[in-house]
């Protein structure tokens, strides 16, 4: 048998550490199944009924907007704004019906249509799904030019498509946390595990992967917090969300710093024989599917080798990570291994506990579910609502120009360049994807469709898989969902024996412009510059380091207190997210100094944010710790002191990032904060991990500022 294909084996890992505990598979094979679904038992009503397919089309495309831009963040939601797109839908096909006796007025109440889809993402994800709902099928009944005798047979194809999402989503692929967190448990340690990998010698190692590794591991992490924010752990495993988020922390700090200590040992060969028994015992904990007795047997070996361990050499602080790993992600497999399959519920208690999907329509991609941030000025969804409006007239013009026929791909494009995002760089990487992907698209698209010709079962199965991977491979490239969109489009065209090359050519040219008129609106009306909202985040990430600083040091100091550090590292992982997000455009620049400042801006902030979690980790050992361990009253001043100079540090990053000029510290200023310990030569435990990782953030900082 002939070997796979290295290739395909790296890129079948890489789709599944882009999709730890597979949440967005199991969220397109749902929105799959939906469409198949709907899409048979429209066909039956207009078989039964003797309409047009057309009909079908509709039931199908709101069967598919129910599944995917459906995402309350508990089931009961879910399943009442499914149910509530049904009467989203038939009011937009009833204005459209209505307004098509009017000529232009059909054209205005699109714009309007449009406008309020932007604007009412301001009431959160029910009012995103509610109001792309409404969008999408008054673009339909618009393209069918539906009167109002059209109307009634139109909202039975509505509700078939509403009621098979309902079936899919209460009944079928029924949402199973207990399942999902076990998978998301599995994807922390095989994530762990690359880590490791790229962090051990024996290969070629690489900085920039065992970074991108870093960050693999700390996007699961927060996948498994984002399931405790939907989910009462208690009602599924045997502890409290609390301590299985504390749990998880460990965890991965664990994994973060057992990679740090590993990293500058060298070749293997001249580890000491403990570090590779307590490398082996971890190794078996994240890779195997061990015992209780084996887990027990793991964390014998490396606590007895972290006892005999010297602190005082790197191979020995090696080796205690390692044993702290083994007990971290030991204490984590046996809560999930052990819990029932099917947990009893108390009675009384709230269900609300499944996983959340974050897929979206199918040329809908992107939508922010998050609260608008109200601050000073507009609101910026009415911004995104006034842009929204003036590109779509634009684009509804010169659309009718190139195709009086098509003008409604312009439209489309014009307003889809405006979902998941707040800044005009965003805009035009988003743009440039739509444009790539629809290129792509009609390429693949017209080779495909000619190969299907009229053979309706596999084209029909070919749909409802461009259906499935436009969802799974969404969070990847935005240009992958219009890609398997347009192929999409040009099978359904091949349906309804409409295929022509001439048609995808001009979706080509509609897109185009479409692109270009959100482009124009994002940079003439109401603009958001990408490095101003960059520095706005820049600020609140610094904010909340500053934050995690005080409450851990003090913590450190007081003994006991109790503190809780893991809600707020949480909160640090979360601003370092928005950073990235916010930067991308600038780190895709046109200038090759603009793209390696961002660069360097954001590898700074993710080292920084690991040494944070080492600090928050001693802070947090030292909250219960007894309090008769505090450190003395010339340690504590030291210590406040120390965290004062990285405070004034970390506001020289702050006049970086905005452009502002300053005298620079010298490199030297990182010895302060390590002279901590001269007032407590023989400090260990808590204290001394608090000024080293505090020392760890100091010198990061310095590296942007120096």
């Amino acid at each position: 048998m002939a070997s796979v294909p290295h290739q395909v084996i790296r890129s079948v890992r890489f789709l599944a550490a882009s999709d730890p505990g597979q949440v967005r598979l199991v969220s397109a094979a749902g929105t799959a199944l939906t469409v198949l679904l709907a899409m048979v038992a429209s066909i039956g009503f207009i078989t039964a009924t003797d309409n047009p397919v057309t009909v079908a089309m509709l039931g199908t495309i709101v069967a598919m907007q129910s599944a995917a831009a459906v995402w309350d963040r508990t089931p009961r939601a879910r399943i009442v704004t499914t149910a509530l797109m049904a009467l989203s839908a038939a009011g937009a096909v009833l204005l459209a019906a209505a307004l098509s006796e009017f000529g232009t007025a059909a054209d205005v109440g699109f714009i309007a249509v449009l406008f309020a889809a932007v604007w009412v993402r301001r009431f959160g994800p029910r009012g995103m799904a509610l109001g792309m709902g409404a969008f999408v099928s008054y673009f339909f009944a618009l393209f069918l030019h539906v009167e109002i005798s059209q109307v009634p047979v139109l909202l039975v194809a509505i509700v078939i498509g509403v009621a098979v999402a309902v079936l899919v989503r209460a009944a079928i692929i029924r949402d199973r946390p207990h399942s999902e967190v076990r998978r998301l448990v599995r994807a922390l340690r095989a994530a762990s595990v690359s880590v490791l990998e790229a962090a051990a010698p024996g290969r070629p190692r690489d900085p920039s992967v065992l970074r991108r590794k870093l960050t693999g591991l700390s996007d699961t992490a927060m996948m498994i917090e984002d399931w405790l924010d939907r989910n009462d752990a208690a009602l599924h495993l045997s502890i409290t969300s609390h301590d299985l988020s504390v749990r998880i922390f460990e965890a991965q700090i664990a994994t973060e710093q057992l990679a740090s200590a590993i990293w500058p040992l060298g070749q293997e060969e001249s580890w000491s024989a403990d570090l590779g028994l307590a490398m082996t015992a971890v190794d078996a904990c994240l890779r195997d599917d061990p015992s209780d007795e084996a887990l027990q047997a793991m964390r014998r070996i490396a606590l007895e080798v972290a006892n005999k361990a010297d602190p005082s050499q790197q191979s020995g602080v090696a080796t205690i990570l390692a044993a702290r790993a083994v007990q971290a992600h030991g204490a984590i497999h046996r809560i999930t291994a052990n819990a029932p399959d099917h947990p009893a519920r108390t009675p009384g208690t709230p269900t609300d506990d499944a996983a959340a999907t974050t897929a979206v329509s199918a040329d809908a991609q992107a939508l922010d579910a998050t609260e608008p941030t109200e601050g000073p000025g507009l609101n910026p969804y009415t911004r995104a609502a006034i842009q929204v409006a003036v590109a779509t007239s634009a684009a509804m013009v010169l659309g009718d120009l190139i195709s009086p026929n098509r003008w409604y791909w312009a439209v489309l494009a014009a307003f889809l360049v405006f979902t998941g995002v707040t800044t005009r760089g965003e805009l035009l990487t988003k743009a440039g994807n739509r444009i790539l992907g629809t290129v792509l698209g009609v390429v693949a698209g017209v080779l495909l469709a000619a190969a299907v010709g009229d053979r309706t079962i596999i084209a029909m199965t070919l749909i409802v898989a461009c259906v499935f991977f436009a969802f799974w491979l969404v969070a990847i490239n935005y240009a992958l969902l219009v890609f398997f969109t347009t192929v999409l489009l040009a099978l359904l065209y091949g349906l309804l024996g409409q295929f022509r090359i001439g048609v995808l050519e001009v979706r080509i040219y509609e897109t185009a412009v479409g692109a270009a008129m959100g482009i124009v609106a994002s940079f003439v009306i109401l603009p958001v510059k990408t490095r101003s909202n960059v520095q706005e985040k820049v600020e609140a990430y610094l904010s909340l380091v500053s934050e995690l600083i005080d409450a851990s040091i003090e913590s450190v100091i007081t003994p006991g207190s109790g503190a809780n550090l893991v809600a707020i590292s949480r909160a640090l992982d979360n601003a370092l997210r928005d950073v990235t997000t916010a930067a991308k455009p600038l780190s895709l620049g046109p200038t090759t100094r603009g793209r390696r400042s961002t660069r360097r801006l954001l590898l700074v902030l993710q080292v920084g944010g690991r040494a944070a979690h080492s600090l928050a980790r001693a802070g947090f050992v030292a909250a219960f710790a007894d309090p008769e361990t505090a450190p003395a009253e010339e340690t504590a001043r030291a210590l406040r002191a120390a965290a004062t100079l990285v405070h004034e540090h970390l506001a020289l990053v702050a006049k970086v990032v905005a452009g502002e000029t300053f005298e620079r510290p010298e490199r030297s200023a990182e010895s302060p904060v390590l002279d901590v310990l001269t007032t407590a030569p023989h400090a260990a435990g808590a204290l001394r991990s608090a000024v080293h990782a505090l020392s760890k953030l100091n010198q990061t900082f310095l590296e942007l500022i120096s």
